[in-house]
């Protein structure tokens, strides 16, 4: 879950206060409904102002982010500054990000953060979802000085990670996310250490502190669950697939052209409503080092695959299952020479990322290391 789509890396062990589990506490906090917890803090998330301070963590990494976000006049906006390593900022205004990362650097903005799903539940999608996840109290526990309570969200199956949210329980705010294994280990997670709820926030407070030329500027627009792709908007995808995970469908279609002309690249996101998966393909018009088969990094898995004459690249913080079974029930809709699909090969650089933006160097999608 790339959460607030920023990372950096140093190894770190994040102390937290003790939690009291359900087990343990009062019965008027057990009986509120844990996915109607999850719902009142979608809409705080999206509502309240607040500012503050976060920590990441994950894939033995670590960072510190500046957030500030506003709601004024039916509009957010949002604003993340890196507090460690080389200089980044994300500015979000509804669901348009704008990242400004130093020259020659680039990130993924195009798989969306776990934060901004949970930010679209609604009564109805929670609903939907317990087909596929259990929801449940995790009692009480103290981040930031506050006393927040606790749900975990535990996949069926194995085709998804599950979840860990603590809330504020006076203003429903989510001050802890965590994206959790098979035996319910932490792989990522984003957690407030301060944490302030100002009446309002100055238009100032989003405004760029640096001199943007001597940066890059990508834009997206976040995808919305609600608004599920039409082929009248780009077309038929170029890639079909025969089977997904129980729960998974397409909720983004995006066609874009190669930096340097020589034709486009398909992205396709994924998604059960909170996992979310991305496929990107193109003509392959060269011989050049493509991913071949299944890798991956903590908890994001990658599968590459030529069908065709077109290589795929699947790239997910799900489990190797899911990656897998997207990839091996992948089809195209037109012929082209049968290449060998390959065997495993190992990244020359960390996978955390993939690029597709303007700035990016003219090749297909290719796992990048984080800016530092």
């Amino acid at each position: 879950m790339r959460l607030w789509l920023l990372c950096a890396g140093v190894a770190c062990a994040v102390p937290v206060a003790p939690i009291a589990r359900a087990a343990d506490v009062p019965e008027a906090v057990t009986a509120i409904d844990p996915g109607m917890m999850l719902v009142r803090s979608a809409e705080a998330s999206r509502t309240r102002n607040y500012q503050g301070v976060v920590i990441y963590r994950g894939d033995e990494r670590f960072e510190v982010l500046r957030v500030q976000h506003r709601y004024k006049d039916d509009s957010e906006r949002e604003r993340l500054v890196s507090l460690t390593g080389e200089p980044r900022q994300l500015l979000r205004i509804d669901n348009r990000l704008i990242c400004i990362l130093p020259k020659g650097r680039s990130m993924s903005i195009d798989r969306p953060n776990l934060k901004g799903f949970l930010a679209q539940l609604t009564a109805e999608r929670v609903e939907q979802l317990k087909a596929y996840y259990q929801f449940r109290s995790e009692g009480v526990g103290r981040i930031a000085g506050r006393i927040c309570n606790g749900v975990s969200v535990r996949p069926k199956d194995k085709y998804r990670y599950g979840y860990e949210v603590w809330t504020d329980q006076e203003t429903n705010l989510p001050l802890k996310i965590s994206l959790t294994g098979p035996e319910s280990e932490v792989l990522e997670q984003v957690m407030f250490t301060e944490v302030a709820f100002p009446k309002t926030i100055a238009d100032e407070a989003f405004e760029t502190e640096v001199d943007i030329r001597k940066f890059n500027l990508i834009t997206r627009n976040l995808p919305k669950l609600d608004d599920v792709p039409t082929p009248d908007q780009h077309g038929e995808p170029q890639v079909a697939f025969g089977k997904l995970p129980p729960g998974f469908k397409i909720v983004s279609h995006d066609d874009r052209a190669l930096p340097d002309g020589s034709g486009n690249v398909e992205h396709l996101l994924l998604s059960d409503g909170l996992s979310s998966v991305s496929v990107f393909s193109t003509v392959q018009s060269r011989e050049e080092k493509v991913l071949k088969g299944v890798s991956h990094m903590g908890a994001v898995q990658a599968y590459g695959k030529v069908v065709g004459s077109f290589h795929v690249t699947i790239v997910g913080e799900v489990p190797g299952a899911a990656i897998k079974m997207i990839g091996d029930n992948l089809r195209v809709p037109l012929p082209g020479p049968v290449q060998d699909p390959g065997v495993v090969q190992p990244f020359d650089r960390p996978l955390t990322q993939t690029i597709i933006s303007p700035q990016a160097p003219a090749q297909t999608p290719a796992p990048v290391a984080p800016p530092r």
